[in-house]
């Protein structure tokens, strides 16, 4: 069995760094929302802003009408023992994360 090296995970770790970072980018300035920036995870946390918001009442109701409406799939962070923020899986492809985000503008923009 092949063992994995150093290199590897190093290469690992730059890819989710490069996303992380891109991610960030895109999120951030969105009205409503507030990423987390994270160094080198396959997910990002990111903070609702409730009182800019006209119809939602909690992250669990954010996530399931940003679901509803705009077909992206965020996990609440009530989910994790938390409140007020979602978490989106950011270990895609540079497009995948610009076609979220450009989905969850929208969907801020509308509430």
């Amino acid at each position: 069995m092949k063992e994995v090296g150093d290199d590897h995970f190093t290469g690992l770790k730059k890819k989710l760094k490069e996303a992380s970072d891109f991610a960030y980018e895109q999120l951030s300035g969105i009205k409503g929302i507030e990423p987390v920036k994270s160094t080198a995870a396959m997910y990002m946390m990111v903070r609702i802003k409730l009182d800019e918001f006209a119809d939602i009442t909690d992250d669990l109701d954010f996530c399931k009408k940003l679901l509803n409406e705009e077909c992206v799939l965020t996990f609440p962070a009530s989910s994790f023992f938390s409140s007020g923020a979602f978490r989106v899986v950011i270990c895609q492809s540079h497009s995948n994360i610009h076609e979220a985000a450009e989905r969850i503008k929208a969907f801020c923009a509308k509430h």
